[in-house]
């Protein structure tokens, strides 16, 4: 009876396993990037993983991990410089213990910066990516405004507040990184270098390549393979992992 029954269902479209499957985590969460694939290949399960997350904006705009915070009680530590994104991440991630939330940019050394994004009044009617430009680069930031139509006008500043690697390194705490992730607008590379990856190994790295040259980013790609990642990559964004 219980074959005639999944015979039945599989003809419906149904996949049935068992809830021991090993498989049946895809079904909790398809992956639909290679990003995901990634986490997947890497970790037995998604449940309870560490990460750090630099430019984390407001905890869900266009956030590759905002699914998995929610749904698989992942914990760590979140870094955005923008008092008006970090009053917004504080409002929807605030309350999760598992958490930890600091105002602050990631440089190669600590100290004050200048952060250039888009006014929101001025893209309030453009698509919500536009809320994700922020840049130390005056220059990357009026490109981007004139690219969209906008005004010189529309290209604000902040000063913000910059962390270095150890400090990250150190509130994050002592258990070992599953998961970095990286967002700062053609900064990634720099910043990635300066984090001592030899010494930390994150088992999995997710950052934007958009905004770098060819060259760069290649040359890049050799020293994470050096240091034994494979890659991925997936229209802007790469991902690397260390094999189990």
């Amino acid at each position: 009876m219980k074959q005639i029954i999944r015979q039945l269902l599989e003809r419906c479209g149904y996949a049935v396993v068992h809830r021991n499957h090993a498989g049946l985590r895809f079904l909790a969460h398809p992956p639909t990037t290679a990003f995901e694939s990634v986490l997947h290949h890497v970790f037995p399960t998604l449940r309870n993983l560490a990460f750090v997350q630099v430019g984390a904006n407001d905890g869900n705009r266009a956030d590759p991990i905002a699914s998995f915070i929610d749904s698989f009680s992942w914990g760590g530590l979140m870094l955005e410089p923008l008092q008006a994104n970090f009053a917004d991440l504080r409002r929807l991630r605030g309350g999760n213990p598992r958490l930890r939330l600091k105002q602050a940019a990631v440089d190669v050394t600590f100290g004050k910066r200048t952060l250039y994004d888009l006014d929101p009044a001025a893209t309030a009617a453009l698509p919500d990516w536009t809320r994700g430009l922020a840049s130390f680069s005056r220059d990357r930031v009026e490109r981007a405004a004139f690219d969209l139509g906008l005004p010189p006008s529309a290209v604000i500043s902040e000063e913000i507040e910059a962390v270095a690697w150890q400090d990250v390194w150190r509130d994050f705490g002592p258990r070992r990184c599953d998961v970095l992730v990286l967002d700062t607008e053609g900064y990634d590379l720099i910043l990635l270098r300066a984090a001592d990856l030899g010494a930390h190994r994150p088992r999995v790295i997710h950052f934007e390549h958009a905004c770098v040259t060819a060259d760069d980013r290649l040359t890049f790609y050799r020293e994470l393979t050096d240091l034994g990642y494979e890659i991925a990559t997936d229209g802007p964004d790469t991902t690397a992992w260390l094999p189990a």
